[in-house]
């Protein structure tokens, strides 16, 4: 019995993709079509069963074949008998799970006032897709430069044309050590492969020729095209088969570019204003993402009015009740006063959006209504699974046999130590750097230099802390040899400049110091599936359930 994808930790939202797929909703059954399937006073109707796993046929790339449509098949009677056959009082009656039904079907009007005034009106013409097609089979090599800003840019810009050397820049700007030594060579790639803005510029350059500086979504290159591979044979029937998918790949691509002007539209900023001290309330007696805990400590008041658009005032009262409506898994990424003005300002966008939508009967639209229906069904299956797992109990015995047969899944964590120095500028970062190399004592360097405060008077030295303390330096930190200097390396707009002190790595834990709920998670972790399917086996076998064999392996699919 194949149901949902159990990640190594029990991570819920892993759920989701094959979901996605489903196009059949539980919610409601109304074909005329004859049943594949019949579970308890349930049915699965052929065009429900067709949709759907033509969607997932499409979607994974896999070949149809008997063994996948009885897979597919096995799914949907799953996800009826945990809706329909089990108790899930807790999970309806659970506050959390209500505003996630109620944010599904928001977001999908959202979702389709975005498709139909943004989607459907991205132009794309014959000489783009064709230019796509040739793309598309041309391979290029290029290198770059990186910078941050512009102005760093346009200087290492300046460099190249006052005659410095490609690679002598590459080894200044790139921290990594591979681009250090290839003068930022990316190797080959293709249409698709880069970022959009990346490739119009490489694609229009000659082999040999460099660019001027391009801004991407990471910040700006500067290219030089090494080679060009183009297919020696392009047909017309070729280019004929891969229209259609060339042209939504292109739509798609236009969609950032088309998004911004919609909300551009309907969202002028100089018609928007924030009540400061509305917001220092809610920030002050609210909190951020613990907004829903805190809501007795203070009463808002009706008529404060924290935000306006055009006229439209929005009451502090209707945006705290707005910000309590976010489910908890978008809520508690409001961590921080200036977090919490965005969330406002999305809080008055999605209110004009939405009005805009309802004008517009979008949210009474079947299809809407569908999409909604299977958010809805995704939200409770995720759920159901952490019911499910959080109701199994296992055994002092079992888990203590687990531990002595994976003894190295429970360690105490990798640890390093390191010094550092933050400074506000790169050009002094570049000069601290040039004093390391000298011979200049770090210490002494952080401790006259370095912005925290805690740095200047611990001589830069961070104490032997988790590997995963230090974010996304981590893997850097951790396969870096101890002592060697890394860096300038920027950090939300500082530049630090490290040296690993020493590394000390995790060590199996004892059973008694292990936690039991520690030890229940890995194990229900590789344990999953099968607790998971024994689960849905006891229903099963309380629940009639028949499969129409000759209609499953005599469809027809296109694929």
């Amino acid at each position: 019995m194949k149901l949902f994808p159990i990640a190594r930790c029990i991570n819920f939202q892993k759920i989701i993709p094959l979901i996605l797929l489903a196009h059949f909703s539980l919610y409601s059954q109304t074909t005329t079509n004859a049943a594949i399937a019949t579970v308890g006073s349930h049915k699965i109707y052929k065009d429900q069963f067709v949709q759907r796993y033509g969607d997932y046929l499409f979607s994974t790339g896999i070949k149809d074949n008997i063994a996948v449509r009885e897979a597919i098949l096995d799914n949907m009677i799953n996800e009826i008998l945990l809706y329909h056959y089990d108790d899930n009082q807790a999970i309806f009656s659970n506050d959390e799970f209500q505003k996630e039904m109620v944010w599904a079907e928001r977001q999908s009007v959202l979702a389709y006032l975005k498709d139909q005034e943004v989607y459907a009106k991205i132009k794309v013409d014959e000489a783009e897709i064709r230019q796509a097609f040739l793309r598309v089979n041309e391979k290029l090599a290029a290198s770059h430069l990186y910078a941050s800003t512009l102005e760093e840019a346009d200087y290492l810009y300046n460099l190249l044309q006052s005659g410095v050397g490609w690679d002598n820049l590459a080894a200044q700007v790139f921290t990594d050590s591979t681009l250090r030594n290839n003068g930022g060579y990316l190797g080959y790639f293709t249409w698709g492969d880069m970022d959009p803005s990346f490739e119009d510029a490489a694609y229009s350059l000659k082999i040999g020729e460099i660019s001027k500086p391009i801004k991407t979504s990471n910040g700006y290159s500067i290219i030089r095209l090494e080679d060009r591979n183009s297919h020696p044979l392009l047909t017309e029937t070729e280019f004929q088969t891969k229209k259609s998918k060339l042209e939504r790949v292109l739509r798609i691509k236009k969609k950032p570019e088309y998004e911004k002007k919609y909300i551009e539209s309907v969202f002028n900023e100089k018609k928007y204003a924030i009540n400061e001290k509305s917001l220092d309330n809610i920030s002050r007696y609210f909190g951020t993402s613990d907004i829903s805990d805190k809501e007795k400590t203070y009463k808002p008041n009706p008529n404060e009015t924290c935000a306006s658009y055009n006229g439209k005032k929005f009451s502090e009262q209707f945006i705290i009740e707005g910000l309590k409506q976010i489910p908890a898994f978008h809520r508690i990424k409001i961590s921080s006063k200036e977090i919490l003005n965005q969330a406002v300002k999305g809080l008055v966008l999605q209110n004009l959006l939405y009005t805009e939508a309802v004008k517009k009967k979008y949210d009474k639209n079947p299809l809407v209504i569908d999409v909604a229906e299977k958010l809805k069904m995704q939200t409770f299956l995720k759920y159901k699974m952490q019911q499910i797992f959080s109701g199994i109990s296992i055994s002092d015995s079992i888990l203590y046999q687990f531990y002595l047969e994976n003894r190295e899944s429970f360690k105490s964590p990798n640890e390093i130590s390191v010094q550092e120095i933050l400074i506000s500028s790169k050009s002094l970062a570049d000069s601290l750097l040039n004093l390391l190399n000298e011979g200049y004592d770090f210490g002494e360097l952080a401790k006259k230099h370095s912005l925290r405060e805690f740095s200047r008077q611990n001589n830069g030295i961070i104490n032997y802390s988790p590997v995963s303390n230090f974010g996304f330096m981590k893997s850097k930190f951790w396969t870096a040899e101890i002592g060697k200097i890394i860096g300038p390396t920027e950090l939300f707009g500082a530049f630090g400049i490290f040296k690993v002190l020493g590394k000390k790595y995790g060590q199996p834990k004892d059973f008694e110091s292990i936690k039991k709920s520690e030890l229940e998670l890995v194990y229900k972790n590789d344990y999953g599936k099968k607790l998971r399917d024994d689960y849905i086996q006891k229903i099963r076998k309380q629940v009639p359930i028949s499969i129409n064999l000759l209609m499953l392996n005599s469809l027809s699919i296109l694929n």
